[in-house]
């Protein structure tokens, strides 16, 4: 349960991170900016969402190091991957529906009652790569995103775990 605890106080800023982002911009840039500040702080947005799915890369890379050697290692180094797999989730749900109150129309089929368990399940379908929601992205912001939860799960899983037996030979 300590470990449980010391994880999420490592990876929980990455969640909550968006939220607080948002609301800075809602309440202070949105109504009183100009375009070319509001596209800076789209870029500013855009950055940490790269910057905070590099970090849990790299971080998973550097734990399949540490979980091979240790006799419990595959338990482990599953119950790490399912971590990751959901923070990651979690992080592109949260950056979701940040677009999705800015402006209704970067996401459409979204129920209003439940907004952000929408993107919960919108965000594992793009990670596992079987999306069953009826969420579109439609601006080009929004594919943007939708793009890059792609690509760290083409990353994460296709590159990473299914190498995973032959990165661990080589090492």
């Amino acid at each position: 349960m300590r470990n449980l605890i010391q994880y999420l106080n490592g990876h929980g800023i990455f969640v909550i991170f968006p939220f607080l982002c948002y609301l800075f911009f809602d309440e202070f840039l949105a109504k009183r900016s100009t375009d070319f500040e509001k596209y800076s702080y789209g870029f500013f947005f855009f950055f940490f969402l790269i910057f905070s799915t590099s970090y849990f890369v790299v971080y998973h890379t550097e734990k399949m190091h540490e979980h091979q050697s240790s006799s419990s290692g595959r338990l482990k180094f599953l119950a790490h991957t399912l971590g990751i797999v959901f923070f990651l989730s979690l992080t592109f749900a949260s950056y979701y529906w940040c677009l999705f109150d800015y402006n209704k129309s970067n996401f459409t089929n979204v129920t209003t009652e439940n907004e952000y368990l929408d993107f919960v399940f919108y965000s594992f379908g793009v990670f596992i790569m079987n999306n069953t929601s009826k969420i579109q992205a439609e601006s080009f912001y929004a594919k943007l995103f939708v793009g890059s939860e792609m690509l760290t799960a083409f990353i994460t899983l296709i590159l990473i775990l299914a190498n995973y037996k032959d990165l661990k030979e080589e090492s």
